[in-house]
């Protein structure tokens, strides 16, 4: 089973997007390259219930194309530009590439009725590929990790806050129900104090997204169990010289 001690792991946001368009192949190649510990990465369901890796809703900021994932099917969504000429890549690819060789922060992205198959078509999947050590399952909806739950009892869940009042609020009336693994806060959000009581309930803290060097020494000195990054390499050099 996934440690609750982690320590200081470097998770690389999207793959190594500070160096490859993001979500993409080459962006987690580029991760594992780099040695980080693990990748975050973020899914929706495509119309025909593909399971794709891709950050928003609509495919336009980060793709040639136009419309909602939910609504393309998966011939659709492979045809687009994900830059550099990368296409957005299916979960199960992702898995080819990295297998078991890192930790993967899996995003579970949408508030809307499309989403609600989502933990089920992933849970499914990581079970069939033998990953279930290695899966961190996350997200801003504390009602898709309490149906992850329901699908994979031993999942480790991490609940992701928003900076400030509504993240805290959140947290407090979702948590008895997701029972989290970890607090996956924004790094404005990590003070000691909030450390140290996310410690006396057993829970991990991973951080988001931290690209700045004294931040990260910062959150590195403080014991933080794991740091989401674009730049995973920068990362793992204060690590060594913090």
């Amino acid at each position: 089973m996934l440690s609750v001690s982690l320590s200081q792991a470097i998770f690389a946001h999207r793959g190594a997007s500070a160096h490859a368009p993001e979500n993409t192949l080459a962006a987690f190649r580029l991760a594992l390259e780099s040695q980080a510990d693990g990748i975050e990465l973020d899914t929706h369901l495509s119309a025909d219930d593909q399971i794709m890796v891709i950050h928003d809703e609509n495919v336009s900021r980060t793709t040639n194309g136009q419309g909602k994932v939910y609504n393309l099917k998966f011939e659709e969504l492979r045809k687009l530009d994900a830059g550099n000429g990368e296409t957005i890549p299916t979960l199960a690819e992702v898995f080819d590439l990295i297998g078991s060789k890192l930790y993967i922060n899996i995003e579970l992205k949408g508030f809307s009725s499309s989403a609600a198959m989502l933990p089920q078509k992933v849970t499914k999947l990581v079970h069939e590929r033998n990953l279930d050590q290695k899966i961190i399952y996350s997200s801003f909806n504390p009602l898709l990790l309490i149906n992850t739950r329901k699908h994979s009892p031993q999942a480790k869940l991490g609940l992701l806050m928003l900076p400030g009042g509504f993240g805290t609020a959140i947290r407090l009336i979702f948590s008895p129900f997701v029972r989290p693994w970890s607090l996956n806060p924004h790094f404005s959000s990590v003070s000691p104090k909030f450390f140290q009581r996310a410690k006396q309930h057993n829970r991990s803290v991973i951080t988001y997204t931290v690209n700045q060097a004294d931040e990260m020494r910062r959150l590195f000195a403080l014991g933080i169990n794991g740091i989401i990054t674009d730049d995973p390499e920068l990362a793992l050099e204060v690590r060594e010289t913090k």
